[in-house]
């Protein structure tokens, strides 16, 4: 009786947001949208009355894996479905700390699997040589294609000193195998460092992702290196997977002059909104940025702002291409829908999504050796680099001495 009730409500919950659903399409004449799905309605009638194993049914299951069907039919690999347990989960990437190996994925509708984004700097996955675009096929010999997205990221973190394997697929190399110790990430969001080179000052700053309070740990970097006499910067936008959109414009406008476009939206009836700098207090200087194949979302916004208002030059590899608005949908259950509703587009009208933005100076990468941490507190995290061993930041360098 529990079940049946249970069901009930559930078919309630889905008839009404159908008829909406389908009031909607009505008005346009496209589709009958509650037609379409009888044939839903008929199964979960069907499993309900015939079903032998009646005594193992769990709704929530149902309800969970039908969501996630829906969502797989749009094959889009940017919009997904989060249980309410994956949403409890999914806030720990967001604090910054935890026990994994410090990359950040997708799920490829295509293939089923889960597609890396960016290897997050200097974490395990990126000291292992995993790649932005890499394929996860499986993860301790179990295979991906058999996960939920959030299983395949749960399988992924675990105890700090554990160890995980992973078999990926690369483009043009094939099945690679990794094992990498998993340990307590902790990710500051802006590192910097400061170089004389020539007789020129150069002040260098890494963006790893846009959450929490990156644009303040940037202005603080940004401070401390003109205190040094920085007379130009290079900003690291590599392996940088993105984040909020509130923070890419936060960053944006230390560079981009206030009331200046930094990104519009345009969503798939066509209307655009468009997102201004907020302005900064910062002199003018020159700016060289690196991207590369794990360069994304946010990253990409910060990138084509930059460039579209002539304030830089970009250098290295084409970057990831996820230019798409991710809108978040509570759903009553305390799962979240995040659906992909419109499309960023640089400040001149260019859409990047799926296509990615072509550098000015394309350079392969060099040698990759690890950061060398100096000197951190809350708000400043310094580091040593060697520009002799990275050819596009070795690049940049020589670039920006020569605009000096």
């Amino acid at each position: 009786m529990k079940k049946a009730l249970k069901t009930t409500v559930v078919l309630f919950m889905v008839l009404f947001v159908l008829s909406f659903s389908w009031t909607l399409f009505g008005k346009n004449e496209t589709v009958n949208v509650y037609q379409k799905l009888q044939p839903f309605f008929e199964s979960l009638n069907f499993i309900e009355k015939e079903y032998y194993e009646k005594d193992t049914l769990d709704f929530d299951a149902l309800i969970d894996a039908s969501v996630r069907g829906v969502i797989a039919g749009l094959d889009d690999p940017f919009s997904y479905y989060l249980t309410p347990n994956d949403v409890e989960e999914a806030k720990i990437e967001q604090e910054g700390e935890y026990g994994g190996l410090g990359i950040e994925v997708t799920y490829d509708a295509q293939f089923k699997l889960i597609r890396v984004v960016a290897p997050m700097f200097g974490t395990p996955a990126y000291k292992a040589g995993v790649k932005a675009g890499d394929l996860i096929l499986t993860i301790d010999a179990s295979p991906v294609e058999d996960m939920t997205y959030m299983e395949a990221v749960n399988n992924l973190r675990g105890v700090p000193g554990t160890i995980v394997t992973l078999e990926v697929a690369r483009e043009e190399v094939g099945v690679l195998e990794f094992v990498i110790e998993r340990t307590l990430v902790h990710q500051a969001m802006v590192q910097n460092s400061f170089l004389e080179t020539s007789g020129n000052k150069i002040g260098y700053v890494r963006i790893n992702s846009f959450f929490r309070n990156t644009s303040e740990e940037l202005a603080q970097a940004i401070k401390s290196l003109l205190g040094k006499g920085a007379q130009g910067f290079i900003l690291d936008l590599r392996d940088n997977p993105g984040g909020y959109l509130t923070q890419a414009i936060m960053v944006a406008s230390q560079f981009v002059d206030s009331g200046e476009v930094i990104v519009t939206t345009r969503s798939s009836d066509g209307f655009i909104n468009t997102l201004l700098s907020i302005g900064n207090n910062n002199p003018d200087f020159p700016l060289v940025t690196l991207i590369n194949g794990g360069s994304a979302s946010s990253s990409e916004i910060l990138a084509g702002a930059l460039r579209d208002h002539n304030l830089t030059t970009l250098v290295g590899e084409k970057s990831f291409g996820k230019a798409a608005v991710q809108t978040l949908f509570p759903l009553s259950n305390g799962g979240e829908l995040w659906l992909t509703t419109a499309h960023y587009l640089t400040p001149n009208g260019a859409d990047i999504h799926m296509q990615g933005i072509e550098p000015d100076i394309l350079v392969e990468p060099g040698e990759e050796i690890e950061e060398i941490a100096l000197e951190s507190d809350s708000t400043l995290y310094e580091i040593q680099i060697f520009p002799e061993k990275d050819l596009q930041l070795k690049t940049a360098l020589q670039l920006l001495v020569d605009q000096l």
